[in-house]
């Protein structure tokens, strides 16, 4: 980083095929891969509805740019809540990756876990399964845009905190009301989290989100190398304010993270912004700050 700056790409454009490159593009200087596992994650929380999920054609074009960056194996997993990983595959045309790249298919659902700690409905410490190959892989985030039922937006970050919970009964448990969620993706989040984000906006998904919205030509994409830049810059693009998400107010916190530190590169957010209609509950998921300090409740419950 020649100026010290974390890059966010963002890039407009009603073609996935050639944004997505070109937003992988911006930022490549600042990708660099180290001799880990290289896992990518599509967001498939249902494996019936493909505005809910990530198009394949997004997930062509990042394995493109990673295989001109010299990786040569895969592995794609998904943890649908609704359906399999391989209704997914199937579905939603992943398989014939295959003839292109080296690639392994994984069901988090059923992978090995490890343990992390999370809120329960009174922000005492509850513990969860994750997945233990996440959690030892370079991790590649790549989603479409969506609003959601509990945290506002869904992005590059909670695409993998949600997809590495080893089951449904497990993601029911995140569930606890909206102080809990937001505390628990920020503490998931100290485990496991994006190496590289590519979000699609191409055609995003608005208002009943993560599943039950509607379609918005909202024409972004984004990607950085950074954990959470992508996310904190895509719902800006998506006409959400920083105070609103919860999650990720919270990563930025522990991450020492402030806006000053991006760059957004290609277009200008002012210039492309949209505004997403949010979810119907959006009064209800903005009760996210609990009283007072946040931390002494954070540093309470465990790693």
């Amino acid at each position: 980083m020649a100026n010290g700056k974390i890059k966010v790409s963002l890039v407009s454009g009603s073609d996935r095929t050639s944004t997505v490159p070109e937003a992988l593009a911006l930022i490549s200087d600042q990708v660099q891969i180290p001799d880990r596992p290289v896992l990518i994650k599509p967001n498939f929380v249902s494996t019936l509805n493909q505005l809910s999920a990530t198009p394949v054609d997004a997930v062509r074009s990042t394995l493109t740019f990673l295989k001109e960056k010299g990786v040569n194996e895969f592995t794609i997993a998904a943890g649908p809540a609704i359906g399999t990983a391989a209704d997914g595959f199937d579905n939603y045309g992943y398989r014939p990756l295959v003839d292109e790249f080296d690639i392994t298919w994984l069901d988090l659902n059923t992978d090995e876990t490890v343990k992390v700690a999370s809120f329960d409905d009174n922000l005492n410490a509850q513990y969860l399964n994750m997945s233990r190959t996440m959690s030892e892989s370079y991790v590649v985030s790549v989603t479409r845009t969506k609003t959601h039922n509990d945290v506002v937006v869904t992005l590059g970050l909670k695409n993998i905190l949600v997809g590495t919970l080893a089951g449904r009964s497990e993601k029911q448990k995140i569930h606890r009301g909206s102080k809990a969620i937001n505390l628990t993706l920020a503490k998931m989040a100290q485990h496991v989290s994006p190496d590289l984000t590519v979000l699609d906006g191409t055609e995003g998904m608005q208002g009943n989100g993560p599943i039950s919205g509607d379609p918005i030509d909202s024409r972004i994409t984004l990607a950085s190398a950074h954990s959470i830049a992508a996310d904190v810059i895509g719902l800006q693009a998506m006409g959400y304010r920083l105070d609103q998400v919860g999650y990720l107010r919270y990563a930025m916190e522990l991450r020492r993270l402030t806006l000053e530190d991006i760059e957004v590169v290609g277009e200008r957010v002012e210039d492309v912004k949209i505004d997403f209609r949010p979810h119907d509950n959006i009064a209800s998921q903005l009760t996210w700050p609990v009283d007072g300090d946040w931390r002494p409740v954070f540093d309470a419950v465990g790693d």
